[in-house]
């Protein structure tokens, strides 16, 4: 595989750890699930662990990189050992986050909808561990099944409603359009701020469960065996970075580590478009 799709890979991989650590300012989810047991000194102070190895992980990868080890070398083992324990990191986190809120429809699919994020780090360890046409193409079908996961998880959200995703939609039209309610200056402007209000909430009810049986029908097209349909690999790379950067178009800018820790979410799908596409140029030079 080219230099240029590892690097590519491998900064994702960073950006989504910075998000990742950035979110540890506040409690995780296996913190919430191991605050009983363990009280909260613990599992305070297992969290600021964590983000520090993010943080000194992330610059690591980036060295690593640059160095480029060879195989079976003390420095490649240790790349290696680093992308499995963030990919652990993000695996458990999802499974945690399903654990502590029992009974939670939307939770439930965070394993499925957070698999693109430790199939990224994993996918990086086979591309360098087998390099090779023939097993690369095997390799991307963990990528293809992670982008897979992830679009049935947040297709399911869409489709049962999920609060949050009304709010992201209604808030950025919101932050487009301006807040009706806030900006209302009369009694007269308030009642019809609300019905504004109520028509954006409602247009995003609307919105969802299409949103949904869209996903859905990407991850059908993406899956289809023996097919590489790249127009629907960079459609889910526009839809997911789009869906990403709501959290910051809804809720700011101090929101932009839920940005990077979704990147991939969008990214990968670039990644899968990109990759595709060398391939036809090459069987068409060839």
């Amino acid at each position: 595989m080219n230099d240029r799709f590892l690097w590519f890979l491998r900064i994702l991989i960073v950006i989504q750890s910075l998000g990742y650590a950035a979110k540890l300012v506040g409690p995780s989810a296996l913190n919430s699930f191991l605050l009983g047991s363990m009280g909260d000194p613990f599992v305070t102070n297992l969290d600021r662990s964590v983000q520090i190895f993010i943080w000194f992980s992330s610059a690591a990868l980036l060295g690593l990189g640059f160095l480029q080890p060879p195989a079976r070398s003390l420095a490649r083992r240790l790349d290696f050992l680093i992308l499995g324990l963030l990919a652990g990191w993000f695996f458990l986190l999802a499974i945690f986050s399903w654990l502590v809120n029992p009974g939670n429809p939307f939770h439930a699919t965070d394993p499925a909808g957070h698999a693109v994020r430790y199939a990224a780090p994993l996918a990086l360890i086979l591309f360098i561990a087998f390099p090779g046409r023939e097993e690369e193409s095997k390799i991307m079908w963990i990528l293809r099944w992670g982008v897979a996961g992830t679009f049935v998880g947040h297709g399911l959200c869409a489709l049962w409603m999920k609060p949050s995703f009304v709010d992201l939609i209604v808030g950025t039209m919101n932050s487009f359009f301006g807040d009706p309610v806030l900006t209302a200056g009369s009694l007269e402007a308030l009642e019809e701020a609300f019905a504004v209000a109520a028509s954006r909430q409602a247009f995003a009810e609307a919105a969802l469960p299409i949103i949904a049986i869209q996903d859905f029908i990407l991850v059908a097209l993406l899956l289809l065996p023996g097919k590489r349909i790249k127009t629907v690999a960079l459609w889910m790379a526009v839809w997911g970075i789009v869906t990403a950067m709501s959290r910051m178009t809804a809720y700011g800018w101090d929101f932009w580590h839920d940005l990077a820790l979704r990147i991939c979410n969008g990214a990968i799908p670039l990644f899968l478009w990109a990759y595709w596409k060398s391939l036809d140029s090459t069987k068409t030079t060839s």
